[in-house]
């Protein structure tokens, strides 16, 4: 196997236009608990948020690290949903204010500084859209502050950390405070075009930077958990720019806190060298790529998936 260095220039010369990865962050209190707690009486209690916050934000800037030594270049990672200031109760929703802002300290600078990176703090607009004297609002000030003040520059990779989102507004959002002569271009080159490949690219730059505040490429894979059966997404601005495509999604059975560069690594590895078109990958039937035993082979097999409701993916497990 090559060393990672080696790998990441592989990956450099295959994405000119920077890898892309959304690495959903799910599990972190079942991590937390499998790696520090499974020798207590009752190891689901949390005793130490501080030590429990302490860990998370080790095992994201971790994950990031990781990414961006494998040749990555831009990477969203969801933190919170805007749904857990509202369905956790007033204590989860404190522990949410006292230790999010961990992404903020000099741990977190430390790793945007050795990488190269710069880092956004995307979707806090929900959150500024709220009362000020409400502490989400403050909360999301915080943030915002923090952007202010840093050095940003072009060409450097990017961290894109997800707070509290609600994509449609970003967008409508958009509307009313881009400027005018922006919207104006987007509107001309909407029209100039008669081809959707870039119709798309068009829009996609457009709405990224409004949501993001800054480009991005289209991203080319996804990260998240199935631990429970269930297959959700949990990145929610750039799932809603997609429009099909070559975007990936990977599962994993156990929580993506736990995730080794090594399993990152072999995602990554699939993504980019996973398998090439096939020959006749624009004819419009599959003539001449099986054999009649296959197809039998093929029509058993489903049917047998078929009758087995247990086939189906997405499930919950208890």
């Amino acid at each position: 196997m090559s060393s990672d260095a080696d790998f990441a220039a592989r990956i450099a010369a295959r994405y000119p236009e920077g890898l892309t990865g959304v690495i959903a962050v799910g599990g972190t209190r079942t991590a937390y608990i499998l790696e520090r707690r499974r020798s207590h009486p009752d190891p689901g209690q949390i005793e130490d948020y501080a030590d429990y916050a302490r860990y998370a934000l080790h095992h994201y800037l971790r994950l990031v690290s990781d990414f961006f030594e494998l040749g990555g270049r831009y990477v969203v990672v969801p933190c919170l949903s805007y749904q857990a200031f509202y369905e956790r109760g007033a204590a989860y929703h404190q522990i949410i204010l006292e230790h999010a802002l961990h992404l903020l300290d000099d741990e977190a600078v430390a790793v945007y500084r050795q990488y190269d990176a710069d880092p956004y703090f995307v979707g806090i607009d929900t959150l500024l859209h709220l009362p000020a004297e409400q502490p989400a609002h403050q909360f999301g000030a915080k943030f915002e502050c923090f952007m202010q003040a840093w050095p940003y520059q072009e060409g450097r990779r990017k961290v894109l950390f997800e707070i509290a989102p609600i994509p449609l507004y970003s967008f409508w959002n958009a509307q009313r405070t881009v400027p005018a002569d922006e919207q104006q271009a987007l509107a001309a080159a909407v029209d100039q075009t008669d081809d959707m490949h870039e119709l798309y690219r068009v829009l996609f730059a457009h709405y990224a930077r409004a949501a993001f505040g800054t480009e991005i490429p289209v991203p080319h894979f996804y990260v998240g958990t199935n631990r429970s059966g269930d297959l959700k997404l949990r990145s929610m601005l750039p799932i809603a720019l997609l429009a099909g495509g070559p975007f990936r999604l990977f599962y994993l059975s156990y929580p993506s806190l736990m995730m080794t560069r090594e399993a990152l690594r072999a995602i990554i590895e699939d993504v980019a060298f996973g398998g090439e078109p096939a020959a006749n990958a624009n004819a419009y039937d599959y003539a001449g790529q099986f054999s009649t035993g296959q197809v039998q082979a093929a029509y058993q097999h489903i049917m047998a998936q078929v009758a087995d409701p247990r086939s189906i993916l997405g499930f919950k497990r208890g």
